[in-house]
């Protein structure tokens, strides 16, 4: 039925149990169907017996019913890296594509990319996610492990690994309750604007569009003139940037289906528009916020020097870009704005969204009504 042994124990003999960490190790024989020779296979990467002794019980189950897959010898960084690049790339975008595949270079292959297909076990993968939880958000984390529960399926139909280990791991968290979103109150974006107007025309008026339509970075940079109604004082969000293949371009249709979208602007973010645009040099995608140097599509990271400049330089607490956007909603939902309305300017799918992003504004909602409720009845 096979042999358990634990590789690389460093407690002394006599303990009564194994403090080390040293993981442990389930060796079978299996009969070649080529040759009929009869072979040894050993599998482990596990933290404790009872997890070698369940896995033996799976294997031997499937060796009698005839249905064993031998263990793949290929590494997880291996297999994700061929299966991103010869299998997902035919089917997503040169953007998604770009990304998933920055997803096993900056983060599986560090990780867990060392560690052999068949041998990688629930512990692998729930130290994997605590580690990433510790340095990026929930989103982030999920979108890692949607690829990967993905890609081992496949692994599976492959016949590669018997089963799919992801399936067996509690997926990470999409909460936000432990996620502190940095927001500028009323009074710094009063100071960041005045001291923003002093600078670049086109820095101010980018800066306080994001400030006053919630819009995302990528939805701005990639925002034509064509877009911008200054009669109706309204933009039109039908487009974003993206970065793929080393080079940078307009893509049709954002984020998600619900970011197309129409904004109505303030009067003084629909005067600012009016007075760039006399000021705006005519460029070939007739963009309404072009590179300054190249006259073409500005780059995201240089937006992002010169948005940390003025911030630093104006005083204000440092946020990131985005954290305008975030700002924009605080704003109106703590001054009482349907969130209904909120989560159509964002261009969220659902209410549920704007409202778990948001959570910390509820309380002070939730006082406003009880208040207004107050009042009505006595």
């Amino acid at each position: 039925m096979g042999s358990f042994r634990q590789r690389g124990c460093k407690c002394p003999p006599d303990r009564k149990r194994c403090n080390c960490g040293a993981k442990w190790y389930y060796r079978y024989d299996i009969v070649d169907p080529k040759t009929g020779k009869r072979k040894q296979k050993e599998i482990g990467g596990f933290t404790s017996k009872a997890e070698a002794e369940a896995e033996a019980k799976r294997i031997q189950y499937e060796l009698l019913r005839g249905i064993y897959t031998e263990p793949s010898k290929m590494t997880v960084e291996e297999f994700m890296t061929d299966y991103v690049k010869n299998t997902l790339k035919n089917e997503v975008a040169p953007n998604t594509y770009e990304q998933r595949l920055a997803y096993v270079q900056n983060h599986i292959k560090p990780h867990i990319g060392k560690v052999k297909l068949s041998d990688l076990s629930p512990s692998h993968i729930q130290k994997f996610y605590n580690d990433l939880r510790e340095k990026y958000g929930p989103g982030h984390v999920q979108n890692i492990g949607r690829l990967l529960n993905k890609a081992f399926n496949q692994a599976v139909r492959w016949n590669m690994i018997a089963r799919n280990p992801f399936q067996l791991v509690k997926k990470p968290s999409t909460s936000r309750k432990n996620t502190k979103i940095k927001v500028w109150t009323i009074d710094e974006q009063k100071i960041f604007l005045s001291h923003a107007m002093k600078g670049p025309l086109i820095y101010y008026t980018l800066f306080l569009l994001a400030l006053t339509s919630g819009m995302r970075k990528g939805e701005i940079l990639g925002l034509k003139w064509d877009d911008v109604d200054t009669k109706s004082g309204i933009v039109r969000v039908k487009r974003t940037i993206v970065w793929a293949q080393k080079s940078i371009y307009l893509k049709d249709a954002p984020k998600t289906e619900s970011s197309i979208r129409t904004i109505q602007l303030p009067e003084q973010t629909v005067k600012a528009l009016k007075k760039w645009q006399l000021a705006c040099p005519a460029n070939e995608l007739n963009l309404v916020f072009p590179s300054p140097k190249t006259n073409k599509i500005l780059y995201p990271n240089s937006l992002d020097k010169q948005f940390l400049k003025t911030v630093a330089e104006s005083g204000v607490s440092r946020i990131s870009f985005h954290g305008l956007r975030h700002t924009f909603a605080t704003t109106l939902l703590s001054s009482n704005v349907n969130p209904k309305v909120v989560q159509e300017m964002l261009g969220h799918a659902t209410i549920k969204t704007t409202m778990d992003t948001y959570s910390h504004v509820l309380p002070n909602m939730q006082k406003e009504a009880a208040s207004q409720l107050s009042a009505v009845l006595f």
